[in-house]
């Protein structure tokens, strides 16, 4: 299966905690809401500090796309710096946490699944890729030209592409959600 989502095709949507807006990009099952989703992703627009919201029973992976970054302070007294370019993050949605802006607004890039029935990784990869189960390829910026079983698409910034057990080769770095059950 190929299937290309568009970032153009989005809709912007108030957070859960309406603190902010986020762009749907694909779930499971197709249609699902945010209490009855197996894996969710996402990208975020946030414009001013505060706190995230929070989901219980969900494990998350968040990736800076544009802007300097963020630094998240958890309810257990983790505190990490997210900045572009840096590995994502991974953490649980269920910790309380809160967001302070490095140096002005951030889109970001957000792997969600349900904690004991999917789990997730979430790396930034180019060349030639081989995975296991279902991936969501995301083009951080610029172009990227996936090859995928003699079809080739051509992804611009924040377009995703959909991919069942894939080999696939990408010409430019693209984010790698691999989604799979547990």
């Amino acid at each position: 299966m190929i299937q290309l989502l568009l970032a153009s095709e989005r809709e912007a949507r108030p957070w859960k905690n309406g603190g902010g807006v986020t762009f749907d990009v694909a779930s499971f099952p197709q249609g699902s809401t945010l209490e009855t989703f197996g894996w969710r992703i996402s990208i975020a627009e946030v414009a001013s500090d505060g706190p995230f919201s929070r989901f219980e029973g969900i494990d998350r992976s968040t990736a800076i796309l544009r802007g300097e970054g963020f630094r998240l302070v958890f309810g257990d007294g983790r505190v990490e710096t997210l900045r572009l370019d840096a590995p994502a993050l991974a953490y649980p949605g269920d910790v309380a946490t809160d967001c302070t802006l490095l140096a002005g607004p951030v889109r970001d890039l957000n792997v969600m699944t349900r904690r004991g029935i999917y789990r997730h990784r979430l790396t930034r990869v180019s060349g030639e890729i081989s995975t296991e189960g279902e991936v969501v390829l995301v083009c951080p910026r610029g172009s990227a030209a996936i090859t995928t079983g003699g079809t080739k698409v051509t992804l611009q910034e924040n377009d995703a592409l959909v991919l069942s057990a894939p080999r696939f080769h990408s010409d430019a770095p693209v984010w790698l959600a691999e989604l799979l059950p547990v």
